[in-house]
């Protein structure tokens, strides 16, 4: 049964911190989320939670990392929590993060390890003794993502530990999110549609794919986006349909359909929507069917959402493979919106809705992407940016 109930909302302040309202209070930020994240620890008798991913250990630690364009397993930030008792962390930068994160203790930082080299993990391993004694050697702990030589080395060096899956843990831990994470994802979306238009200002005849993203990049960073939520995605005729998910160098021409998939960040977290649009001149009756149908298949999936529902049987009924992912401190993550994702939604998951991408050959391609929060009658959709019909 379809929830209509579609509120639309918006960010009422902006990125600044103030003195005359209240706003995201970034102490109640950091505490419910280390607390969310220890709750989750003792749910799954966990001891230690050794945190690889970046988004993790921002996630329950506050420390800011260093956007690396390909996976890297060293260079921080790396953290491994404990049941009780303070942090500790491996940054790159530890002497700076040591004087401006006053909650973890400054003896807590330690430059990082290259944690798929086999002596850089041996050497992280003697600091888990200085750090937290003989305990982590029965230890239970959950391990958010493994290189071979760190399953080679933990194990070996202490084969009396348990080792769980940390990164289920996690995504359990950050799927409903807290009043000030919903506020910094309205912001996030808010400089995302900063960008949105300021690519829009100069579509025209001429310009390339790359250039669309370079402007929205200004934009963004001009409100002060972290990084971005990828390279950003701009398609154009021929390369709309099938559709092509990165940018070029192509000349966009008159009369194209264009795809602009958009997002930046904000305090960790991020924004992610796509809207089409035309280039030049009116769309003519075939683009026009093309951006109708796009919008009738989005309001479908978005009127389908809400509390109770399973992604998957919404996915059965639509017949659809996907209706989405998961976003918050990641760009892109769990749990998502798949034909296999057989769970409750509920109030305070957010997500990032995808529309399946259609065209045809000699028409072009649409995509749409919305933002939105599971409430407790339906969604609250934030990404208030319009479709257009050209």
């Amino acid at each position: 049964m379809p929830f209509d109930t579609i509120v639309r909302s918006a960010s009422t302040f902006g990125p600044m911190q103030t003195d005359w309202e209240t706003r995201i209070d970034m102490d109640r930020l950091r505490t419910e989320r280390l607390a969310k994240t220890r709750a989750a620890m003792a749910a799954a008798d966990v001891d230690f939670l050794i945190e690889l991913r970046a988004e993790n250990a921002r996630y329950s630690t506050g420390i800011k990392r260093l956007y690396w364009p390909t996976i890297q397993l060293g260079g921080g930030p790396l953290a491994v929590l404990a049941a009780e008792g303070d942090s500790a962390i491996w940054i790159i930068d530890p002497d700076y993060a040591a004087k401006n994160i006053p909650w973890v203790p400054d003896d807590r930082f330690h430059t990082p390890y290259q944690m798929d080299m086999t002596q850089d993990v041996n050497s992280f391993v003697d600091d888990l003794y200085h750090y937290f004694g003989s305990k982590i050697e029965t230890a239970r702990i959950a391990v958010d993502i493994w290189s071979p030589s760190m399953f080679d080395v933990l194990t070996r060096r202490l084969p009396n530990a348990t080792f769980v899956n940390g990164q289920e843990l996690m995504i359990g831990a950050r799927q409903i999110k807290t009043a000030d994470e919903i506020k910094a994802l309205k912001i996030a979306y808010a400089i995302s549609e900063a960008g949105m238009q300021a690519a829009v200002n100069i579509l025209k005849p001429g310009v390339r794919e790359c250039e669309l993203v370079g402007e929205c990049f200004r934009a963004m960073w001009d409100l002060g986006t972290e990084t971005t939520q990828c390279s950003e995605v701009v398609n154009s005729g021929p390369g709309a349909h099938p559709y092509r998910r990165f940018h070029s160098d192509r000349i966009v021409q008159h009369g194209d359909l264009v795809n602009m998939d958009f997002g930046g960040c904000f305090s960790g977290y991020f924004g992610d929507f796509c809207r089409a649009f035309v280039c030049g001149d009116k769309p003519t009756p075939a683009q026009v069917d093309l951006l109708k149908r796009a919008h009738e298949l989005q309001y479908e999936q978005l009127n389908a959402l809400g509390p109770g529902v399973s992604p998957a049987d919404i996915c059965a009924k639509l017949g659809r493979r996907t209706l989405g992912h998961g976003i918050g401190i990641s760009a892109f993550e769990g749990p998502h919106l798949r034909a296999q994702d057989d769970y409750e939604l509920k109030p305070g998951m957010t997500f990032s809705v995808t529309s399946p991408p259609i065209g045809e050959e000699g028409v072009g391609g649409v995509h749409l992407e919305d933002e939105i929060v599971i409430t407790e009658t339906g969604i609250d959709l934030y990404s208030t940016y319009p479709y257009t019909l050209g």
